[in-house]
Order: structure tokens, then sequence, then C-alpha cells
């Protein structure tokens, strides 16, 4: 019969009393990351507020201010507190370790395993008692937080629904966290050892994912720097850098940011978190009941994972000396990083299973081979064995597509046009990145563009591809770009609440080399504009040239700022501009510029030159139709892809007049106002001083004088 203090409750209850230390340092730890930077952040608030209120601010500055004070104390008593983060992932460790600690000691675990106990009650036991140190703790020091909260007036900051997903999602990160470490605790048979196996298995996936970035950076062309979607795929497999990305039910903002989620529901990701820690909860049963005692002391516990364990840490190290030196010698040096840290770490590794520095040299045929394997899988990513450059999307399987443009996020696209548009661009884009010559500068392309497909089974691929300047490539992007579901989708226009919006800034840039802009504060003006230009947008599907922007401000509590392009074809939106504040499209003024200058691609002599122009009237035709990209504001605004400074082997640029102080701003036409008469009128001059670059740098061609550029002459 077994005794009181052997039953599972008995048993719980003696870990606990034996645990107070664990106890108090989990009240510690979330005193100091929870309750007290609450208190602080509230009381902060409340004597700003209170200032405020002394200097005579108006009602709707007061609203304003409570508004982002609410927000900025949710921070701190909801899920985006990162100190309460670092607190359960610190207290995870803890409790994962010492409560199997006793594993590391010989007389410990004689004592603990002769108990009339079965092994897979005991790890239970020993399982509860560490969460209920710290679980108990923490949702006491939660109830108060939200009492304080509410006793000083910021009860409405988090919703209840919402901080109990927070406690929630807290605690489940807890859980699998803290089995992960008990594992690991049970796997070593030395403390050190088990903390150090603890760092590689919550770091190790969030380091081969950056190697293989870096890989893939190195080897495929179709490699996309900002492909946030892809990586966190990967970073699923690291619970500890994806805990920082997620608040309660939801990701939060932050780094979720960078990975296109923020605000989107994580029910998902909580449920396979959720299978997890019942998994390695299971495995950490089976792996305590076939645990010999007699291993206690050991590095690792069980002899059949010394090979795998020292395989996988040899090739992730060993790929990671490559790259590093790599990074810091060049290519040469790649192949014999990885042969150094591939040998180190095997040496390494030995001395740590043998705790004797004269296994250095043992199992050289292992290390051997391992290095092999590693040397394999290097020359696999050069070789791209595995087809990431010769993927392509299948349509039928795609549940939405769109394009990221200077890092912004993809709008999600669904309609069946969109979509069919968009795989035919990453079938011409593939073709045309995987054979482009890197040394043939004359083949005319446009700008990379990433594309980004979610396919039906939950994945998301992304490629950046070069495409090539055609008619079939034009209308592709027209179709995409001009279709009134990429519109609504990803212009900031039509997010902008104008409807809670008490006060209305707008800035007007016009169409000048130097920076001329026009504020207003007429607040109804301004939304009668923004709303017109709303409608007017989605009236028309053709390329259409900028001729004003303007970005606008409001004060309403979200979605209070946007920026716009108005274009020839925003004749009602115009018609309003003129009317209220008197602004018309201008041409750039040709007394702001000294002179253009125009580079060609000479294709017989495989080389660039170029021009200065320095004749008045030509400069003035150059610049009728042209558009200031930078005094615009054009960057980032991919709607306008159509606008080009390139076209057929030939780039235009200016230079300001000399008073401005800058050397040369960039300047673009509509695809088809591409001024190709007059360009074309200097190719022969360039053609002549291509083919004798010892001419003198003045040569003539009839009346037409021109100088050639020391920048790519």
């Amino acid at each position: 019969m077994m005794s009181r203090s052997s039953s599972s409750k008995g048993l719980v209850r003696d870990g606990v009393r034996r645990s107070l230390w664990a106890v108090v340092l989990s009240t510690l730890a979330f005193v100091v990351s929870m309750l007290l930077p609450s208190l602080m952040n509230m009381q902060q608030a409340l004597e700003d507020r209170k200032g405020m209120i002394v200097d005579g601010a108006r009602a709707s500055e007061l609203a304003q201010s409570w508004k982002y004070s609410l927000a900025d104390a949710a921070s701190y008593i909801g899920g985006e507190n990162v100190l309460v983060k670092l607190a359960v992932i610190l207290l995870a460790v803890v409790a994962g370790t010492a409560m199997f600690a006793y594993l590391h000691d010989k007389r410990k675990v004689d004592f603990y395993h002769s108990l009339p106990v079965s092994r897979e009650k005991l790890y239970l036991v020993n399982f509860v008692t560490g969460a209920v140190c710290v679980i108990a703790p923490y949702l006491v020091l939660r109830v108060l937080t939200l009492v304080c909260a509410h006793a000083m007036g910021f009860g409405e900051a988090v919703s209840v629904g919402t901080y109990l997903g927070v406690i929630l999602c807290d605690i489940l990160f807890f859980l699998l966290l803290y089995a992960m470490s008990a594992l690991s605790t049970i796997l070593c048979g030395n403390t050190i050892i088990a903390l150090l196996f603890q760092l590689w298995v919550y770091l190790a996936p969030l380091a081969i994912q950056m190697m293989h970035e870096g890989l893939l950076s190195l080897y495929c062309k179709t490699y996309d720097s900002m492909s946030y979607s892809d990586l966190f795929n990967h970073l699923r497999l690291s619970p500890a850098a994806t805990y920082f990305m997620v608040n309660g039910a939801h990701y939060g903002s932050g780094l979720a940011d960078n990975f296109i989620r923020a605000g989107k529901p994580a029910y998902m990701l909580l449920a396979e978190y959720a299978a997890a820690a019942l998994f390695i909860i299971a495995l950490g049963v089976f792996a305590f009941r076939r645990r010999k005692s007699e291993r206690a002391g050991t590095a690792l516990a069980f002899r059949p994972l010394r090979l795998p364990v020292k395989a996988f840490m040899c090739i992730v190290m060993g790929t990671a000396f490559a790259l590093g030196f790599r990074l810091i010698g060049g290519k040469f040096w790649l192949w014999p990083g990885l042969v150094f840290g591939t040998v180190l770490f095997h040496c390494i590794i030995e001395v740590i299973y043998a705790f004797d520095l004269r296994a250095l040299v043992k199992h050289p045929v292992q290390m051997l081979a391992i290095l092999a394997v590693t040397a394999l899988l290097m020359v696999g990513m050069q070789k791209d064995v595995l087809g990431y450059d010769r993927w392509l999307p299948d349509e039928s399987k795609v549940a939405s597509a769109g394009l990221i443009d200077y890092g912004n996020s993809a709008a999600e696209l669904t309609e069946k046009e969109n979509i069919a548009a968009l795989c035919r661009l990453a079938e011409i884009g593939r073709e045309a990145t995987l054979n482009a010559d890197s040394n043939d500068t004359g083949t005319a392309f446009l700008e990379s563009h990433s594309l980004q497909f979610a396919m039906q089974n939950g994945t998301v691929k992304t490629r950046s591809y070069k495409l090539p300047v055609s008619e079939e490539v034009r209308s592709l992007l027209h179709k995409v770009y001009g279709s009134s579901e990429y519109k609504l989708k990803s212009s900031s226009l039509y997010d902008l609440d104008l409807d809670n919006a008490h006060a209305i800034d707008m800035t007007f840039c016009v169409n000048q080399l130097k920076y001329n802009s026009e504020t207003i504060t007429d607040g109804e003006k301004a939304a009668e504009i923004v709303k017109t230009l709303r409608e007017e947008r989605l009236t028309y599907t053709e390329p259409a040239k900028p001729v004003m922007s303007f970005n606008i401000t409001t004060d309403a509590e979200a979605n209070n700022y946007a920026n716009g392009i108005v274009t020839d074809r925003d004749v009602k939106t115009l018609a309003l501009i003129k009317k209220y504040f008197g602004l018309e499209p201008q041409s750039i003024a040709p007394d702001t510029v000294s002179q253009v200058e125009l580079d060609f691609y000479v294709p017989g002599e495989d080389t660039w030159v170029g021009l200065n122009v320095t004749d008045r009237a030509d400069i003035a035709a150059l610049l009728k139709d042209a558009v200031a990209t930078g005094t615009m504001r054009m960057y980032g605004n991919s709607d306008f892809y159509d606008l080009t400074s390139f076209k057929d082997n030939a780039r235009v640029n200016v230079t300001p007049a000399v008073e401005d102080g800058c050397n040369y701003y960039e300047i673009s036409y509509s695809y088809d106002s591409f001024p190709t008469s007059i360009v074309e009128k200097y190719r022969p001059a360039a053609e002549k001083l291509a083919a004798d670059p010892y001419a003198n740098a003045a040569t003539a061609d009839g009346d037409i004088m021109v100088t050639r550029s020391d920048s790519l002459g």
C-alpha cells in the first residue's frame, strides 16, 4: 500500500514545498516584468493628462492623448510586453532544468527511482510541480495587474476576451518551452551540458534558417531578400523566436510586421504548438521511462543519440563557418571555412562526450563522413538540386497572389484574371532571370519584381524576377496594376478613415525639381478631394501620367495617414484642386536645369557612353513630359510601374541649376511618352565617342554639340 506522501497529490505538495524558491523566483519575475512596468506606465500617463488639463488643453486633444495612453498601457498590460515573454522563457528553462536535475546525480537518482512510484507518474509529478510553481504566480500577478488597471481608470485598455487570450497564449508557450527544457534535461546526464543543449534546441532553428537564407542569396538567382512569409514558415520551428510575434490569439505588431502577419489570427499556430507540447510531454515520458539511472554524469544519457546529434551540430556549424569565412575573405574561403568549422566542432563534441581532451582525435572516419555530407549539401545548394529557381506556381493551386514593391506588403489578389497574369509573369520572369547574362548590360529589363504566391495548402512562396521589356510583360502588368482589386487592396487612400476624422492636414507637391509644396487644413475640402480621387481611380485601367502628389494626415484613431498621386486622367480631382487651391499640373521648368545627361549603350563596343546635352531647346523638349520622381515622392508607388527613365538602351538624367546644390535628379516618363526622337538624335555622337575613347571630349554632329560625361565615358 502506497503511503500518502507517495501518492501523486502528496508528491506534488512535497515537491512544491521543496521548490518554494521557484515560486518566489516566479513571483519576483512577474512583478518586475508585468506589474511594476504597468503601474509605472499608467501613473506616468495620469501625470501627463493632469499636466495637459492644467495647461488648458482642448477636449479633442485630451481625448486623442487618452487614446494613445490606453494603447500604450495595453502594450504593458496585454500580450506585447517583451519583459513578460522573456520572464516566461527564462522560467521555462529554470523550471525544466531544476525539476529533473536530480537525474544528473547518481545518489539522488537512486533514491527517487527506489520510491514505489512508476516512472510515468514520477515524471508527471515533477512536470506538474514545476508548472504549478510558475503558472500559479503568473495567474495571481495577471489578476492583480488587471485589478490595478481598472482601479486607475485603464480598464478599457484591454478587453476581457483579449486578456484571456493573452493568458492562454503565455501558458501555452510556457508549457511548450518547459516541456522542451525538461526533455533536454532528461536526454543529458550533466546539468551544464543540459543547459547548453537547451540553448541549441531553442536557437538552432533560427540559426539554420538564417544560414539557409544566406545560401539561397548566394546561389539562387530568383531568391527574394524580402521573402518574409517563406522565412516565417521555417521560424515556426523556433517557438522561442515566434513567441515574440504573437499577442494573445493574434499576431502582434513589431516583429510580426516584418512577416506581413500583424493583426491576423494566430489560431493555427497556437493549435500546432499545443499539439507539439503534448507530443514533447509524451516523448518526455517515454525517454524518462527508458533512461538508465547509471547514465547520470555523462554528456548524453542515450548512446544512440550521440552520432546523430554530433553530425547535425557539425553540419550546421561547418556551414556557418563557411559562410563566415566567405563573408570575410571572399569566395575562395568558403571551402576552407567549411572544413575548419566541421573538424573543429567534431573535436569539441568528442571532448564533451568523453570529458577527456584525449578524445580530440577519436572517430576520424565519422569526421570524414560528416565532412563529406556537409560538402555534398553545400554542392547541392550551389547546383540548386531542390529546384528553388525552377519552381513555378500551379495556377490551379494558388489561393492568392501579389507583388511586393520596396518591401511593402503584397496585395493578396484573388481574382482569377490577376492570378493568371501573375503566374504568367512568373513564367516569363523565371526564364529571363535564369538565362540572363550578367555581363550583357545591354539587355533591357524592367526593375526586378518580387512575386508572392499563397498556395491552397497554406504555404507561401516568394520569388524575385527580372522582367524583360516586352509588350506581353507590359500588358500583364497593365492587367494587374490597373485592376480595381489591386487598387482597392494596395493603396492607402482606400484605407484612410475620413468618417472619424475631425482634423485633416493635406500637403500637395507639384511636378518640379525643387521641393515645392502647398499645405491645407480645410478638412471638408480635403475629404472631398480624396473621395473624388478614390472613385475616379477605379474608372480607368490604362497607365496614366502623374502630375501632382500629396500626403494626408488625420486625427482618426486608426488608418490616419495616406499618400496619393493625381494623374492626368483624374480630371474631376484636378478640377477640385484648381477650384479650391489654385494648383494646376506643371512641366518641369527648363530654367531649373543646367544640363541633361543621356547615357547610351553601344552594343558594338560593349560599353556605355554618357553625353551632356546643353542645347536649351532640346532640354525643354526632354523636360516637357518628364516626371520628377524624387520631389513627386514617386518611390514605392508601384501603381506607376509604367514610368521609366530607360528605353531602347538609353537613359535620361538631369542636372539641376548650380544654385540648387545637388548633383542630379532622377526624372522619368510614361512609357509611351519617352522622348525617343530627341534621345535618338544624340546616339550617333555616342557611337562615335564609343569607337574612339581618346577622341576630343567635345565633338560635333551637325548643329548638335555634346560633351562626354566623366561618369560613364
